[in-house]
């Protein structure tokens, strides 16, 4: 621990820096990605199609209705950004140290599923009231996100605001270690087929976009069981068991998928990856062009200094 502050005070300036380009265009992102991502939580909560889903969204909560639940998740990108970035830079330099080498593909998964696995604890309890305060519709329960923890707080006791860290922690895992592998893959093969040795604008964004794209195929199976998990009511936590600390998360598992069709959830992505794909390249477009914007206004600065 001693070691990650004395790096992290070493590198605080670039950590800085990327940090203020992460959380604008982090926000950017989630702005424009949000209503789609109201979509895909109602449709993982039912059998419906993605304009059924849509046309209800709209005509009975109007344009609001898919932008319910932002705010938590908006001011708590800089510091989920300051947790995936600084921890993933720290494993880095653990492997590399300050040497120009790259990483091994094994060695960028890993640092990303360590990243991402510190990620979840601060992400849950906001995944929670988001997905809460998504699925309100003409009912109106939570307020906003304060009235939210409050009450499952005062109801439920504090464990529960931590409800599907289990199956968070899996998400995180197997996403960003999919992402920051994915990512240098794709932009190496492109280097490799330009025959260049720094990558294009146009294919750091088709690394970025497909990166994104494998996050979320190899966590949507684990995203659904969350979704599911954290959206239930006091009435109905009895649904499923809690094995090993799990917080239902087998349970889940058997009675969605294996016990109605071994591939159930599946089903679902099937259904939905058009919704993922499209939310992912928006995230990926807006946060690649902002982020790249503010970073080279920065190296600007720096030249001018000199």
């Amino acid at each position: 621990m001693s070691n990650f502050i004395k790096w992290t005070y070493e590198n605080r300036l670039q950590i800085s820096i990327d940090l203020a380009a992460g959380s604008v265009s982090g926000i950017a992102n989630c702005i424009s990605s949000h209503p789609l991502d109201t979509v895909k939580v109602r449709m993982q909560m039912s059998n419906d199609g993605v304009l059924s889903t849509f046309k209800n969204i709209l005509k009975n909560e109007g344009t609001y209705g898919f932008y319910k639940g932002m705010s938590f998740p908006i001011l708590s990108i800089p510091i989920t950004n300051a947790i995936v970035f600084s921890v993933y830079e720290f494993w880095k330099s653990f492997f590399i140290g300050n040497s120009n080498k790259q990483l091994t593909y094994f060695q960028t998964a890993f640092c990303g599923s360590i990243a991402g696995s510190s990620a979840a604890f601060f992400s849950c309890p906001i995944e929670l009231t988001k997905c809460k305060l998504q699925m309100q519709s003409n009912e109106k329960i939570y307020k906003n996100p304060i009235d939210c923890i409050k009450q499952i707080y005062k109801k439920e006791g504090f464990k529960s605001l931590f409800r599907g860290m289990y199956v968070t922690q899996q998400r995180e895992i197997l996403g960003y270690s999919a992402q920051f592998a994915m990512y240098e893959l794709i932009k190496d093969f492109l280097c490799n087929l330009s025959q260049k040795s720094e990558p294009s604008t146009f294919n750091l964004l088709i690394s970025g976009g497909l990166a994104g794209v494998s996050c979320w195929t190899i966590g949507y199976p684990q995203d659904t069981i969350k979704t599911i998990l954290q959206c239930q009511k006091p009435t109905d936590q009895g649904n499923y068991k809690v094995k090993f600390y799990d917080g239902g998360f087998l349970d889940c598992l058997r009675k969605k998928i294996i016990s109605i069709y071994i591939f159930y959830i599946y089903f679902y992505f099937k259904n939905q990856q058009y919704v993922i794909v499209f939310i992912d390249l928006i995230r990926q477009l807006v946060h690649y062009i902002i982020y790249q914007f503010i970073e080279i206004s920065n190296m600007i600065d720096k030249i001018n200094q000199k």
